[in-house]
């Protein structure tokens, strides 16, 4: 393990043990427990294991490991540690996935969503097609009333507003949805309308990601409470 690789590790940790106590998933004593074994001697073998085997067991936390690779659409990969709980088993959940269909945002979006989502016992859904025809929109409305939640992403996606109007389609049925605002240059062309939802800015997926998954938890709080 390098020292940049434990620096990443730290990091990481913390963030989402942040994330989550600002958010009120965890309290301030387990907050703390955290950020003593990421500091400790523990977490410094747990990181070794990890970036060894791609996989590592926390000692007394409650939670494994799993050491993941997410992609840029250069091709450029970048680490993404998936926390696992020792909990049974999620209900399945359907997320309807609305984004600019060219072969770069496809392949490496739904490939990241389907990595960061694994834990959540997620199936991805996506229309796929061109919703100018009737009976396709038609067609798309349904599958985002019975989606559990949609996410939406802007990227690539000037002069084409199918995006947005899927979005406007979730917000006019109620279902709960993530858009994420892709920034060229500083600039966001999301529409006024929706500027008050769920929305992350992102400039790369690397930090779109990370910004995602730390989020998760309470998204999925808010929109399926455990008791439902």
């Amino acid at each position: 393990m390098t020292p940049a690789q434990f620096s990443f590790f730290r990091r990481y940790l913390l963030r989402m043990a942040r994330s989550s106590f600002e958010d009120g998933i965890i309290d301030s004593g387990r907050y703390d427990e955290i950020e003593s074994f990421v500091n400790g001697q523990d977490g410094r073998s747990c990181a070794a294991e990890l970036f060894s085997r791609r996989f590592a067991t926390v000692p007394n936390q409650g939670f494994h490991l799993r050491l993941k690779q997410l992609r840029e659409m250069n091709g450029s990969r970048f680490d993404h540690i998936e926390i696992m709980f020792h909990a049974g088993r999620r209900r399945r959940r359907i997320c309807f996935v609305g984004h600019r269909f060219i072969p770069a945002v496809e392949k490496t979006l739904r490939w990241n969503l389907r990595q960061v989502l694994e834990p959540y016992n997620v199936r991805l859904d996506w229309s796929g097609r061109d919703i100018r025809s009737i009976s396709i929109f038609d067609s798309i409305v349904g599958r985002i009333k019975e989606a559990d939640f949609c996410i939406f992403d802007n990227r690539a996606t000037a002069g084409r507003p199918n995006v947005y109007i899927e979005a406007g389609v979730a917000y006019a049925v109620k279902t709960p949805f993530i858009l994420f605002e892709y920034a060229r240059q500083g600039r966001i062309s999301i529409p006024t309308d929706l500027s008050h939802c769920f929305a992350i800015r992102y400039t790369s997926y690397q930090n779109l990601f990370r910004e995602l998954y730390a989020k998760l938890p309470v998204f999925f709080e808010a929109n399926f409470p455990k008791r439902a």
